[in-house]
């Protein structure tokens, strides 16, 4: 596995997925009220449809691998999708909104299947992990031992950062609800995203 390729992928991975969206905002909100232990349920569920996710998409570039030009194209493309959120997290309202309502019900079976489904119906997801994965699948389907390199970071990441916002809500509260706070938080982030979708773009990979 490439080692830049890999460290830029770790990067835009930190940068853009402890951002407070929807999930991590739900995940806030209900560790508030109920406790970390909920969340972890929930967070359990996204980890797991998270390897599906990555695994289906490297199944499905590596057959694109084949043709290198329409996988250079998808590259180009996800390159695109990442300048995109950049500019999305730049223009995002600087203002914290917290969700109005919680899960009904705190069932751990039930909050985990909630989180399976919710991350594995998420297009913004779905389109995140096809823009980065390209460049792993050059020479094919990779191998299980970097499959694992590619989906535990993913997963690491998504888990640790929803128990980090159910864990320290109420002081992230108090931090982000700062318009320049979260302003500088989402154009940081914006610019490592922009950053690496650059690499991305300019690098060549062995075909």
């Amino acid at each position: 596995m490439l080692t830049k390729t890999y460290l830029a992928y770790l990067m835009t991975l930190a940068a853009s997925m402890p951002t407070p969206g929807p999930a991590m905002l739900q995940a806030m909100t209900l560790g508030m009220r109920h406790g970390a232990r909920p969340v972890a349920a929930a967070a359990l569920g996204n980890a797991c449809a998270t390897v599906l996710q990555v695994t289906a998409i490297l199944f499905g570039l590596s057959l694109l691998a084949r043709e290198p030009i329409l996988l250079r194209l998808v590259r180009f493309a996800g390159a695109a999708y990442l300048i995109w959120l950049g500019l999305r997290l730049w223009r995002a309202p600087c203002r914290l909104a917290l969700p109005a309502g919680v899960a009904s019900t705190t069932r751990l079976p039930h909050l985990f299947g909630q989180g399976l489904l919710v991350a594995a119906v998420n297009p913004k997801a779905w389109g995140f992990l096809s823009a980065m994965l390209p460049p792993f699948v050059t020479a094919g389907m990779p191998d299980l031992a970097a499959v694992a390199l590619l989906v535990s970071p993913v997963c690491l990441i998504g888990f640790g950062g929803m128990m980090a916002y159910a864990v320290f809500g109420a002081w992230l509260v108090r931090v982000l609800e700062s318009p320049a706070a979260l302003r500088r938080v989402f154009r940081a982030m914006a610019v490592v995203l922009w950053a690496c979708a650059g690499f991305f773009a300019a690098r060549e990979f062995p075909l």
